[in-house]
């Protein structure tokens, strides 16, 4: 049975599943949250050295962001749209874990970076925000594949 049946004339609207929807909603508050936290961060390594940069509170308050957001977005979108949506299928695990993989080759190509870092003994401010911005990219990368996959002709 195919989970989108065919568009009526004139009519190219196909409802989103929950996932798709988490994903859009996560694709939107990974890279918000992370440019907050830099817009916090970076102006401080303007006026000290790294070392004494304080970025700990910042950076535990993004993710929790990130963290919350997701859930209390998911929620408020879930209870907004549940008539107009579509039930998962096959196709959605199969997208999350093409998403996934995207997601975990960046952050496995930059752990080699952020081990780098800590063997050339780089400030902790550098290990931090290195680990920290290529969580962000992977996870970006990973939800706007995972959005290509849903809005394009995904064959698994």
């Amino acid at each position: 049975m195919d989970r989108h049946p065919a568009p009526e004339a004139g009519d190219d609207h196909v409802p989103m599943t929950s996932e798709e929807r988490n994903t859009w909603l996560y694709a939107i508050l990974v890279p918000v949250t992370s440019l907050a936290y830099f817009a916090v961060v970076v102006p401080r390594l303007f006026e000290q050295p790294a070392s004494e940069v304080s970025w700990v509170g910042p950076m535990l308050w993004a993710v929790g962001a990130s963290f919350a957001g997701s859930i209390v977005g998911s929620v408020l979108l879930g209870v907004t749209a549940r008539s107009a949506e579509a039930a998962p299928d096959v196709r959605d695990r199969e997208i999350e874990r093409h998403g996934d993989r995207i997601a975990q080759a960046i952050t496995a190509f930059g752990a080699a970076a952020v081990l780098a870092l800590a063997m050339l003994e780089a400030d902790h401010f550098w290990i931090g925000n290195a680990l920290f911005l290529i969580g962000a990219v992977g996870a970006t990368w990973g939800a706007v594949a995972k959005i290509r996959a849903y809005r394009g002709a995904f064959h698994g």
